[in-house]
Formats: C-alpha cells, structure tokens, sequence
C-alpha cells in the first residue's frame, strides 16, 4: 500500500536535515518563531509536528488534523501533554548517549586533571604545577545518577577507565540489563550513603518530580573537599544556590556544567544561571550542544518513524500512545 501524503511542520532550521532522510510522499512546512496564533493556524492543518515543545495555546479547537508530535530529542519537557489533541502520539529519539557520555568525561578530565590551569601556566613559562605528579581516573570511585541511555554509556566509559562505579536510579526495582562492571544499583534515597564516598558525581536524570532540588546544601556537605560534580541532565536537578555556594567557598572541588537554569531566546545571549557561576575559577561551562553525529543520527531515526506512522505501523520511543 502506497503511504499517504503527510503534512509535516518543522522549524525552517531543521526543515533541510529531516527533508535529506524522509522516504515517504510529504509535504513540509515550516516556521520561524513560536507565536500561538500562527502556530495553532499551522498546526491545525498538518499531521505531523516535529519540534521539542508544544504549547496548550497551539491546539486549534476548530481542527484537529494533528496526529503525531515527535519531539527531536529525548526530552518532552517542552510538550504540554493537557493540550495535545485527542488522539495525539508523542514520539521522542535517542541517540544522543555517545556524545553526553563523551562530554562528560571530557568535562571530568579537565577538571581532575586541572587542564586549564596547566595550560594558562605553562603559556608563562611556568612547568612546575601546584601539585607535583597529575592524577589519574583510574581506581577514583564514580558516583552516576540514572541509568537510561546516557547512564549505561557512562557505565561502559568508566569500565573502560577502570573506575569504580555506583549506579543510583529513581527505579531501581526494574530489571536492568546486564552491565558488566556495574556491581551496585541503588535507588536515590541511598544517595547520602554514597555521596561521602564519590571522587566524581555525574548526573544523568531529567529534571522530574522526585528529582528537582535532589542535590542541594546537605548534599554537598556529604561530599569530599576533593570531589567534582558535573551535571548532563537536567540543571534543575542540582539547586542553583546550593550549587554556587558550594563553589564559591571551595566546600567541592569543582563543577563541569553543561546543563542549566535558564535559557536564551532563539538568537538572544543571555548568562545561563541567575548567579555569576562565570565569576569562579573551579568551574567549566559550556552550552549543552549536540555531536553532528547525534543529529544525524535523529534525523535518520525519526524520518524512519514518521515512515512507520504513514504505513500503519507501530512508532517506536513512543511517550504518550494515542
């Protein structure tokens, strides 16, 4: 059977990568900016939204013709479920957990072993750092909060370190797939068990009710002095105050941030925190982008689903079935 022709709309800046991978008949519009009015316009005459975020405002109560919002990324955060229409799917995609996993052992890296600090000295001449030998991951214990895509990945990288590694997971009673080197899976409430005895603490859980504000001032009075956090989920799971604090009166040793506590319009710069966390020297920052490699791989995932939806087919990474 020959697929019908959908309707797709996705942002202009998106519009030539899912048009390379589409295989079936379509018809593409885009937009450029999020106003209600012409969104719930758009929206009520295609089949399929691709796009990280769908507002109540959007759903046109006249016409309902949208039958698919596939977010293009793992979060929906951005999607307001009330207001999807009656019979809506929600789809989300991976792909993403190679290149987060990579970040955040690049963040680790810089941090333990004091990189920009080596570099800035030894542009002065300077080849005697602060202390006398660099250290290693190797045998430094490895506290990882979550264990989905992102989380496994983390797991493998620090296998492969030879780190030692603890897993808490806000499911820990689900049956997990068989992770070699991974001796412990706890749950969150074990958190201040572990958190005395981390060299590294890596937050890989979305930001969700049960994890907002999870690590916060009595927190970090559990970790060591020499301890680092870094932070690849979601910024709200880390409080902000607690955070600077923390920093800022050296109670940690660092931070590797990638993730935060507001963000910039499309176009716009903005500080990515309501505190000046580029004020301290112990902190690396940077803007939480994706690989090329993971959009390509998206895009190729999710013209693939799409595919499936027009053929009748069972969707994968499905959120919300309609």
């Amino acid at each position: 059977m020959t697929p019908a022709l959908l309707t797709i709309a996705t942002h202009a800046k998106f519009a030539a990568e899912l048009a390379r991978e589409l295989t079936i008949p379509h018809q593409l519009k885009t937009f450029t900016d999020e106003n209600d009015a012409a969104m719930a316009e758009l929206l009520g005459k295609v089949d399929v939204l691709v796009w990280g975020a769908f507002k109540s405002a959007w759903k046109n109560p006249g016409v309902s013709a949208l039958r698919v919002v596939h977010s293009t990324g793992a979060g929906t955060d951005g999607i307001e479920f009330a207001g999807l229409p009656a019979g809506c799917t929600v789809c989300n995609v991976y792909g993403h957990q190679w290149g987060v996993a990579e970040h955040a052992f690049l963040l680790m890296m810089a941090l333990h072993k004091n990189l920009f600090g080596l570099d800035a000295a030894l542009r002065k001449g300077n080849w005697t750092p602060q202390r006398p030998y660099l250290p290693e991951l190797r045998g430094r214990n490895l506290l990882i909060l979550g264990l989905g895509h992102i989380g496994q990945e983390l797991v493998r990288w620090g296998n492969f370190l030879g780190m030692k590694i603890t897993v808490l997971t806000r499911t820990p009673s689900q049956v997990r797939p068989d992770i070699p080197g991974l001796p412990f899976v706890g749950g969150l409430a074990d958190l201040p068990q572990h958190l005395p005895l981390a060299d590294f603490v890596v937050v890989a859980i979305p930001a969700a009710s049960g994890t907002i504000d999870l690590i916060g001032a009595q927190e970090f009075a559990l970790m060591k002095p020499t301890a680092f956090i870094i932070n690849v989920g979601r910024g709200p799971v880390i409080n902000e105050d607690a955070l600077y604090q923390a920093l800022q009166g050296k109670q940690i040793a660092g931070a590797g941030l990638d993730v935060w506590y507001q963000y910039p319009a499309a176009g716009q710069d903005r500080q990515p925190a309501r505190l000046p966390f580029h004020s301290l020297d112990n902190v690396i920052m940077t803007p939480h982008k994706p690989t090329a490699e993971t959009m390509a791989y998206r895009w190729k995932e999710i013209a693939e689903n799409i595919a499936r939806f027009s053929r009748g087919e069972t969707m994968r990474c499905i959120v919300r079935a309609n």
